[in-house]
C-alpha cells in the first residue's frame, strides 16, 4: 500500500512538473533518444505532457492485467515486488522527463550522460526484482520454456535478474567512457540482457526434458 502512493506521488509531481514547464517550452523539445543518448525525436511543448501520460497509463495497465491473468494467483507472491516495479518504471520515466524537459528549458545537462546513468540504473534495479516474479501471462522473461515449467521460470529468472544487473552497470558505466566505446558498450550490454535470458531458458528446459526422460 506504500508503494501505490508514492507512486501516485511521483505520477503527481510528474504531471505537476509539465504544468509548470509547458508556458516556458521552446517550439522543440526532445522526447526519443538514440544510443549515444543524442535527441533524434522531437515535439511540440505539448509533448511535455507525453511522459506524465506513459506513466500513468503503465501503473494503471499493470493495476489491471493481473485481474485478466489465468494465473491471477501468482501475483499475490509477488504483490510487493510488483508495487516497487511500477514505482521504478515512474521513476525512470520522471527522470527521463527531467532531462527532456531541463534540456529544453537550458538548464546545463550532459545528456547523453543523464540518459545513459538513468537507463543502467534503471535496468539494474529491475535484475533485482525479477528473480521474485512469479510465473504469468504479463511480466517477466516469457518464453514458451518459461511458461511451460515453473522450475525453468524460476533458473531463469535468476539468471536473467543477474544479467539485467551487470548490464545496467554497464550501462550506467559507459556514460563516462570515451567514443567509440560509449556507444558500443550499451548496445552490447543490453543485447545480452534481452538474448541471454532467452537462450537459458531453452537451455533450462531442455535439461529439464532430459531428465524427465531419464
Amino acid at each position: 500500500m506504500k508503494n501505490r502512493w508514492i507512486t501516485a506521488a511521483l505520477l503527481a509531481a510528474l504531471w505537476v512538473f509539465a504544468a509548470v514547464a509547458y508556458p516556458r517550452l521552446p517550439a522543440r523539445i526532445p522526447t526519443h533518444w538514440n544510443v549515444r543518448g543524442q535527441a533524434d525525436g522531437w515535439g511540440g511543448p505539448a509533448s511535455a505532457f507525453l511522459f506524465p501520460a506513459i506513466a500513468t497509463g503503465i501503473a494503471l495497465l499493470l493495476h489491471l492485467l493481473p485481474r485478466i491473468d489465468p494465473r491471477r494467483a501468482h501475483w499475490d507472491k509477488f504483490r510487493d515486488e510488483m508495487g516497487l516495479i511500477v514505482m521504478l518504471v515512474v521513476l525512470f520515466l520522471g527522470w527521463i522527463q527531467t532531462v527532456a524537459l531541463g534540456s529544453a528549458l537550458g538548464w546545463k545537462l550532459d545528456m547523453t550522460r543523464s540518459v545513459l546513468v538513468g537507463m543502467g540504473l534503471f535496468l539494474a534495479a529491475i535484475g533485482n526484482y525479477l528473480p521474485r516474479i512469479r510465473s504469468n501471462w504479463w511480466m517477466g522473461i516469457r518464453t514458451p520454456w518459461t511458461l511451460e515449467s515453473e522450475r525453468v521460470w524460476r533458473e531463469t529468472h535468476r539468471v536473467g535478474g543477474r544479467v539485467f544487473v551487470l548490464a545496467g552497470l554497464a550501462v550506467a558505466a559507459a556514460a563516462f567512457l570515451p567514443e567509440p566505446f560509449c556507444p558500443a558498450v550499451p548496445i552490447a550490454a543490453m543485447g545480452a540482457a534481452g538474448l541471454v535470458p532467452v537462450v537459458y531458458s531453452y537451455v533450462a528446459w531442455r535439461r529439464e526434458s532430459a531428465h524427465r526422460a531419464g
